[in-house]
């Protein structure tokens, strides 16, 4: 279905996007103001309906694979969060419908779920070099730059040729430890390596540490804040979802010192090795 379509049946208002954007073809749609959620069950090619009109919500857009974004329930992003859309070509429009009867619009008129749709192929074969490494410095509390780091690893996942597929894999779990850094700790450092074997992604934060890793690592355990639960996050998903997407992980903790996560993610051989 094309977003020109959606915009039809939704009655939306067009707030980003330009004639050849509202061509683009949805796959499947998504409804959640969790953005772990969306991380977690969404898939590349859907759009994302949401009553979260931060910048968070077009971070977990860019990084998860959303071709577009509706805003529901009358409600329109701040000038900052549309400028971030424009500047990652993300289409954004705006519906008076509540996420309930957006949802079923679109699904009455043939519009899977997220999780039913057929996977979309968005490989690019661009060859990557011995490998390299970055370092990003991350603040706890800053809300505001939550996110930017991972995007980035994004981008340069991209950039290099990795699979559409795993890069969005190592990028939904960079996302998740970075936010549960801003979340919690009050500094640290998330390092992004990439050989032609595997991409490691390795954070170190100063703050609270975990008391108890095997009860953090259970699906919906949270101790986050009211402030952080208005930011989409919070739900408990963070380290399942790092587990989802990784080949494996190691996570150590010194309380009232900090953690060290270690992400790794297998990466496909070339063809002429396996041979």
């Amino acid at each position: 279905m094309k977003l020109k379509e959606i915009q039809r049946l939704l009655g939306a208002e067009v707030i980003v996007a330009t004639d050849l954007q509202l061509e683009t073809e949805i796959v499947s749609a998504c409804g959640s103001d969790l953005m772990s959620d969306v991380l977690a069950f969404g898939r590349p090619g859907q759009i994302l309906l949401t009553g979260l009109v931060n910048a968070q919500s077009v971070r977990t857009a860019i990084i998860s694979g959303v071709k577009a974004i509706i805003y529901v329930r009358g409600k329109r992003p701040a000038e900052e969060v549309r400028e971030t859309a424009r500047l990652k070509n993300i289409p954004v429009l705006g519906t008076s419908h509540m996420m309930y009867e957006a949802c079923g619009i679109l699904y009455q008129h043939g519009l899977p779920a997220a999780g039913h749709a057929e996977t979309v192929d968005f490989q690019k074969d661009r060859g990557r070099g011995n490998g390299f490494s970055h370092t990003y410095e991350i603040v706890g509390g800053n809300f505001s730059r939550a996110g930017k780091a991972s995007t980035t690893i994004m981008d340069i996942l991209k950039e290099i040729g990795i699979d559409a597929e795993v890069a969005r894999r190592a990028t939904i779990a960079a996302f998740e430890a970075e936010m549960n850094l801003v979340m919690y700790a009050e500094r640290g450092q998330m390092t992004l390596y990439v050989t032609p074997e595997l991409i490691h992604i390795h954070l170190q934060d100063q703050g609270p540490g975990i008391p108890d890793i095997a009860l953090a690592l259970q699906e919906g355990y949270s101790t986050a804040t009211p402030e952080m639960r208005e930011m989409g996050f919070g739900a408990g998903m963070g380290l399942p979802n790092i587990k989802k997407n990784s080949e494996r992980f190691e996570i150590s903790s010194v309380v009232n010192q900090g953690t060290v996560l270690d992400i790794y993610i297998d990466l496909p051989r070339p063809e002429k090795d396996k041979a």
